[in-house]
C-alpha cells in the first residue's frame, strides 16, 4: 500500500531524529576515545618524566658515590678495622690523652651491600685541651665518619683531669677497593684553627657562662696638686660579683707612680706642674681571666692659696673687773665675761683663765688687781678690759 504525502514527511522525520541519535552517539564515542587517548599520553610523558628524574638523581647520586668513595674505609672488613683502629690509637696519642684505648663495639651490613657501617670507642683522660685537640683532629680527618657519643667526666683527686670517652661511626663503601688507603687531604667540616677553637673552649669554665671582661672606663681625666699626695683610686666593676680584681701599670708612667694591686689606690706625688699619663689594667679572677685597660690623665697644678683663718674673738678684750670688796675671805675681785657670761669671784692665789690670757693673781687692792704671768706682773683697773691690761703690762 503506498503511503500518502502525509506518511511520507512523518517517515523522513523519523529517519532524521533516529540519524541524529546515531551520529550523536558516534560523536561522543570518539570525543571519549580521543579524550582517553590524551589521559594516556599525559601518564605516559609524566611517567617518563619521573623516570627521567630517578635517572638524572641515580646519576647525581653515582657521581657523588664517585666522589666520596676516596673517604671511605677499604671494602674488606679486617683491613677497615684495623686501619681505623690504629687511626683512632694515633689519634688519642695526637691528642696527648693518657692510655688512649680504641675498640670495636659493633658493626652492621647494608641489605643490598652498598656500605658496612663500623661502630668504634675511644677512652683515655686528659685536660679540656686535650679533648679539643681530639675533637679537631678527629673532624679534620676526611673519613666517612662521625661521633655519636662524647663524654667528659672529672676524675677524683685530679683537678684538671677529665675522664675522656667518645663513640663513633665509621663507614665502607661497596665500592671501595679492598686496600682502601686512608684520605689524605683535610676535611672541610673544620672552618677554623686549633687556636681558635682553643680560646672559645679551652679558655673558658665549662660550667657557667663565658667571662665577661671587667667594666673600665676607656679614659679619664683627674687632678692633682703639686708637692701634695694624688687623691685618685682606680674602680673596676665586674659583671661577676665573685670575682676578683687585680690593678698593675701598663707600659711606661710617671717616676715613682705605684698601683695598689688589690684595691687600685694610687700613690704618687708630682714636684712639676703639667700633664702626665699612665696606662692601667684591671684584670678579673675568671677563667680565662679577663682585662680592660684605662688611659689616665693626670693634670698637676698649683695649690689654691690658704684659706684666710677667721677672726677669733678675744674672750678677754670683753671681759672687765665689775667690782673689788673686802669680804669675809679677805680682798675679793669680781671678773664678768661678757661673751659667755661668765663671773668669776677670785681671791689672792687664784687662776683666772680667759681666751688666751691666763694669769695668778697676786694681790687685790682697793682699785686694782695684780696678776703674775709667766714671772711678769701686770695690773688691772676697775671696770679694765683684762685684754688692754695684759697687753700694757707687756710693753711696760
Amino acid at each position: 500500500m503506498a503511503m500518502n504525502q502525509r506518511e511520507k514527511y512523518l517517515a523522513m522525520g523519523v529517519g532524521l531524529v533516529a540519524s541524529l541519535f546515531v551520529g550523536q552517539y558516534v560523536v561522543n564515542s570518539v570525543q571519549k576515545g580521543y579524550a582517553d587517548k590524551l589521559q594516556k599520553i599525559d601518564e605516559l610523558n609524566k611517567k617518563k618524566q619521573d623516570q627521567d628524574l630517578q635517572i638524572t638523581a641515580g646519576v647525581i647520586a653515582s657521581q657523588k658515590l664517585v666522589a666520596v668513595v676516596g673517604r671511605s674505609l677499604p671494602k674488606l672488613e679486617e683491613k677497615a678495622r684495623a686501619d681505623y683502629m690504629e687511626w683512632l690509637i694515633d689519634l688519642g696519642e695526637s691528642a696527648n690523652l693518657r692510655e688512649p684505648t680504641p675498640s670495636l663495639v659493633g658493626d652492621q651490613k647494608d641489605r643490598d651491600g652498598a656500605y658496612h657501617l663500623f661502630k668504634f670507642q675511644l677512652s683515655g683522660s686528659g685536660t679540656i685541651e686535650n679533648a679539643t685537640k681530639l675533637l679537631h683532629d678527629f673532624y679534620t680527618k676526611d673519613y666517612l665518619h662521625r661521633i655519636t657519643r662524647f663524654n667528659l667526666a672529672p676524675v677524683t683527686g685530679q683537678p684538671d683531669q677529665l675522664a675522656i670517652s667518645m663513640d663513633c661511626e665509621a663507614i665502607a663503601l661497596g665500592t671501595a677497593k679492598e686496600k682502601q688507603p686512608a684520605p689524605q687531604q683535610p676535611s672541610a667540616r673544620i672552618v677554623k684553627s686549633l687556636e681558635e677553637y682553643k680560646k672559645t673552649i679551652v679558655e673558658r669554665n665549662m660550667f657557667s657562662p663565658m667571662n665577661q671582661p671587667p667594666k673600665l672606663e676607656p679614659t679619664k681625666v683627674v687632678e692633682a696638686k703639686i708637692g701634695l699626695p694624688l687623691d685618685h683610686t682606680v674602680e673596676a666593676k665586674d659583671p661577676d660579683a665573685t670575682h676578683k680584681i687585680k690593678y698593675e701599670l701598663v707600659g711606661d708612667a710617671p717616676k715613682g707612680l705605684t698601683v695598689d694591686p688589690d684595691t687600685g689606690k694610687l700613690t704618687w706625688s708630682s714636684n712639676e706642674l703639667g700633664e702626665f699619663k699612665v696606662n692601667l689594667k684591671a684584670t678579673d679572677s675568671g677563667l680565662p681571666p679577663k682585662s680592660s685597660t684605662q688611659l689616665l690623665t693626670i693634670n698637676v697644678k698649683e695649690p689654691p692659696p690658704p684659706a684666710k683663718e677667721p677672726v677669733k674673738f678675744d674672750v678677754a678684750s670683753q671681759s672687765v673687773v665689775t667690782a673689788l670688796l673686802s669680804g669675809k675671805n679677805g680682798p675679793e675681785a669680781w671678773v664678768h665675761s661678757k661673751t659667755d657670761d661668765k663671773k668669776f669671784y677670785l681671791h689672792k692665789g687664784d687662776q683666772l683663765k680667759l681666751g688666751g690670757i691666763e694669769g695668778k693673781v697676786i694681790d687685790i687692792g682697793l682699785n686694782y688687781v695684780e696678776f703674775e704671768t709667766e714671772s711678769r706682773r701686770w695690773v688691772v683697773g676697775q671696770d679694765e678690759s683684762i685684754a688692754d691690761a695684759f697687753n700694757r703690762g707687756q710693753i711696760d
